[in-house]
């Protein structure tokens, strides 16, 4: 086998394992870690909803402003958040966030655990 052939597949086979290397990524939600509680920043975000238990939408939008901050985004604000069931029964909130990002706003989904006080970034 000759060396610009031996090349041609290395460079072939390390973009196919790339491409699924990247679409495994995109499938996975971002976990800030197992049973890791995030911390909620002191101020209030205006919210784009109007919640049902104002406790549980405050504390799920801080907790969500506070994980995005953690993973470097440009966090604007909360665009709407509401009430979801999480696979395992146990009530949960999808919070919306506003983000800037190359100078665009994009919006974020981000999951509240309830029950733990746990935030995950979905998708990024």
């Amino acid at each position: 086998m000759t060396q610009a052939r031996f090349q041609r597949i290395s460079r072939t086979a390390g973009g196919i394992a790339l491409v699924f290397v990247l679409a495994g990524c995109l499938g996975a939600p971002m976990a800030t870690g197992p049973n890791r509680v995030i911390p909620a920043p002191t101020t209030t975000p205006q919210s784009g909803t109007q919640p049902m238990d104002t406790t549980a939408t405050s504390s799920a939008e801080r907790a969500c402003i506070a994980a995005g901050q953690e993973r470097g985004l440009d966090v604007q604000g909360v665009a709407g958040s509401r009430s979801v069931t999480g696979s395992d029964g146990q009530d949960a909130r999808d919070v919306m966030l506003r983000v800037s990002r190359s100078g665009s706003q994009i919006e974020v989904r981000c999951n509240y655990q309830t029950a733990t006080g746990m935030a995950r970034i979905m998708l990024i």
